[in-house]
């Protein structure tokens, strides 16, 4: 048998380096890369996205057949949503009486308190219209509808239930999954362009920063003592 000298080892060795090397490649070739910044194809904000719209705002006034006219507590309720849409409204306020409906008289009267509640909360008159409106039952008592357009966060309406609950072994989620979550989160943002693009900062309090860096400057604590219950302090990190 020959025996190998050093250069025959260091060649084998190299052929087992070169080797190991190839099948790293290989395996790292067989391995899918890593996306980020993307979402499963069935994740649930995919199915049921907010999006940022122009939607209604409604509210609904009920007039009883012999109603004396508007209730403190609507007339509240009407200010309220006058306030609003003065403050977010994209075009008028309009104010939509039943026609047809077996109070449609007493809706009549009662409008014309809601239309002169809406002038209180500010509204220009050019932005507020008086509308009627078709009753689908003529033997009911229709509601005075109230209404304006603004920019509101929206997400698709749930409860379509449109497939089997049951699933054949795979553990995806269902259709319906995580609706009412992007339908309630939709609901509870205050500002729909928060959802566009980050509000711009707040002007830095001058006052407040010449304060700190006296305190700086003299070498002192810029912490503030704030009163907590029990009678005793709580010491509050001041910035800039």
């Amino acid at each position: 048998m020959q025996k190998l000298g050093p250069s025959g080892r260091r060649g084998r060795r190299s052929v087992a380096a070169l080797g190991l090397a190839v099948a790293a490649l290989v395996t790292a070739c067989s391995t899918p890369p890593d996306v980020t910044g993307s979402l499963p194809s069935d994740d649930w904000r995919k199915r049921n996205p907010i999006t940022v719209e122009e939607a209604p705002e409604t509210l609904d006034i009920p007039v009883g057949y012999g109603s004396p006219g508007l209730a403190p507590n609507d007339r509240d309720r009407v200010l309220a949503f006058a306030a609003d849409a003065r403050e977010k409204a994209t075009g008028s306020l309009v104010i939509m009486v039943p026609s047809g409906a077996a109070n449609d008289v007493t809706a009549a009267a009662v409008a014309r308190s809601v239309h002169a509640t809406v002038q209180r909360a500010g509204l220009p008159r050019a932005l507020v219209e008086t509308r009627p409106y078709a009753v689908a039952e003529p033997d009911a008592a229709a509601p005075i509808r109230l209404s304006y357009s603004r920019i509101k966060a929206v997400s698709p309406p749930c409860g379509a239930w449109t497939e089997n609950l049951y699933r054949d072994g795979t553990n995806d989620s269902d259709r319906e999954f995580g609706c009412s979550t992007q339908a309630n989160l939709a609901a509870m943002v205050a500002d729909p362009q928060d959802l566009i693009a980050p509000r711009a900062p707040t002007p830095i309090s001058g006052a407040r920063r010449s304060n700190q860096y006296g305190k700086w400057v003299a070498g002192e604590s810029p912490a503030s003592s704030a009163p907590v219950e029990g009678g005793s302090v709580s010491s509050v990190g001041g910035g800039g």
